[in-house]
């Protein structure tokens, strides 16, 4: 198995299991029945991921984009509802108009892109975090903004982050490439204070 992928999946668990453990956590203190549902439900998604993952990208060539035809706004939407979210953390959908129907891109990775970028954003925020997707010179182009600190602050979840989030997020954007175009990441200061993450795929 390629080193990034195993990167990929070793960033993602650890987001993954540390909202599991809070959400188990929870639960020993106040039992409720349907949140205890939603915790299997989170670790059935869990295992179901990891399969996935290792039979699609387990390969020793590399991590290569399994590109199909998806609708840019749909796509958004379902990152709304992801199990790994924090409860109560802050996320604002923000499609731009005139997105095209559908693009080639791997859902997959992206969503774990993605992922990594929010709880990047959800752990430095205030009390907003917007995501977006819009065109953008011939490709499409995702963003994570948020309204803390900014760039070069102290990371208040230090201890328990991997540090590799913009690292495997280049990897899922290196693997997006139309002829000799590739995708690309970058973390920049927002305008008006706090940090804005994007995602451009050819």
């Amino acid at each position: 198995m390629n080193r990034e992928l195993v990167a990929l999946l070793a960033h993602d668990l650890k987001n993954q299991l540390g909202q599991l453990e809070a959400e188990l956590a929870s639960l020993s203190l106040q039992p409720d029945a349907a949140r205890a549902t939603r915790a299997h439900q989170h670790c059935a998604q869990l295992r179901q991921r990891l399969v996935a993952y290792l039979t699609l990208y387990g390969g020793r060539q590399g991590l290569r984009a399994q590109l199909e035809d998806e609708a840019p706004a749909e796509f958004l939407r379902t990152l709304e509802h992801i199990a790994s979210r924090p409860e109560g953390a802050p996320l604002r959908l923000c499609p731009a108009a005139g997105l095209p129907p559908y693009w080639y891109f791997d859902a997959r990775l992206v969503r774990l892109a993605l992922e990594a970028a929010l709880h990047n954003a959800w752990r430095f925020a205030r009390a907003e975090v917007l995501l977006s997707v819009q065109s953008q010179a011939g490709g499409l182009l995702f963003t994570v903004e948020d309204d803390g600190p900014g760039l070069g602050s102290q990371d208040p979840s230090a201890q328990s982050s991997t540090g590799l989030g913009m690292q495997l997020c280049a990897a899922v954007a290196r693997a997006h490439r139309r002829e000799a175009v590739r995708g690309r990441v970058d973390l920049l200061p927002r305008v008006g204070g706090g940090t804005r993450f994007e995602l451009w795929l050819p």
